[in-house]
């Protein structure tokens, strides 16, 4: 059993009855890793609707009925205000009228986006919509940071049930402190000439910058790469002597299958978009340890 669901199993569904004839508060999200940390710091407190159903790209999704009608009972929105949502969020918003938006990113330093992603991003403390990267989920040290807006922002709408949010909130710590712990400890097992890797879709830039790693992606202006950037990628990986690259099932795996033959590196498929977040960094640290091998 992943660690995910041994953790939700008792943050979530052993403390269900304690509430049962309360009122709960509900929530909106936007993405599945952000509905996990609601549910684990609130518990059987809080509702959770998450507008990206499994599966789904938040670059070209289309809302359903469902979800908006879904929407329209929740009394906040939390929002990362990286701007991922803003094509399809005033859709939600004009079902509900009286949602609060409460952004849960206050205190992240966001990294904009460069022309060539392959290089190394420069980091900001000032943004504009579609100019950041807006992955922040993918870094432990980042949701640590999500974790105590969310917990502020329970807590004071539901100041009644401070000890139950509290207490699930310091357990949530442990786990993302867990989780750092591990991911450095893979890094620091790698030689310093080797912490690079590809990916697909450029994900995990906040991981990449929180951990001392360098990402370089494979897409071009959100395509497949034509042969002259597969071989520049190679020459990339080549030179900083890359040994896994990473695909997700929202993308195509030719390309990344291309390169990892070229270099000798392993292919590790990891889902971002998933709820179970700290599943998926696990999987990103197997993949680390499965490079240390190459």
């Amino acid at each position: 059993m992943r660690l995910i669901a041994r953790l939700l199993f008792l943050l979530v569904v052993i403390p269900a009855v304690v509430f049962a004839n309360d009122e709960h508060i509900t929530v909106a999200v936007s993405l599945q890793p952000y509905a996990t940390l609601v549910k684990m710091i609130g518990g059987a407190r809080v509702n959770v609707v998450t507008l990206l159903p499994p599966g789904a790209d938040p670059h070209n999704y289309e809302p359903k009925p469902a979800v908006i009608k879904a929407f329209s009972l929740a009394q906040v929105y939390f929002t990362d205000g990286s701007g991922l949502d803003k094509v399809w969020l005033p859709r939600f918003l004009s079902a509900n009228k009286k949602v609060k938006v409460h952004n849960v990113s206050r205190g992240i330093e966001w990294i904009e986006l460069g022309h060539d992603e392959h290089e190394e991003h420069a980091e900001h403390d000032h943004h504009h919509d579609g100019d950041i990267d807006p992955h922040i989920w993918t870094s432990p040290a980042r949701m640590k940071l999500i974790a105590v807006n969310i917990y502020e922002a329970l807590k004071n709408m539901d100041p009644d049930h401070l000890a139950y949010y509290t207490g699930r909130y310091q357990r949530l710590q442990e786990s993302l402190r867990a989780a750092d712990r591990k991911l450095s400890a893979a890094v620091l097992g790698l030689p310093k000439e080797s912490r690079s890797f590809i990916v697909f879709h450029p994900t995990y830039g906040y991981l990449a910058k929180d951990y001392s790693l360098k990402q370089y992606a494979i897409e071009v202006n959100g395509k497949e790469p034509k042969p002259k950037d597969l071989a520049k990628l190679i020459q990339f990986g080549r030179k900083n002597k890359v040994k896994v690259v990473y695909v997700q099932p929202q993308f195509s795996k030719r390309a990344a299958s291309t390169i990892a033959k070229e270099l000798g590196a392993v292919i590790v498929e990891t889902d971002p978009l998933d709820a179970d977040f700290l599943g998926n960094v696990q999987t990103f640290v197997d993949g680390l340890k499965e490079a240390r091998k190459k």
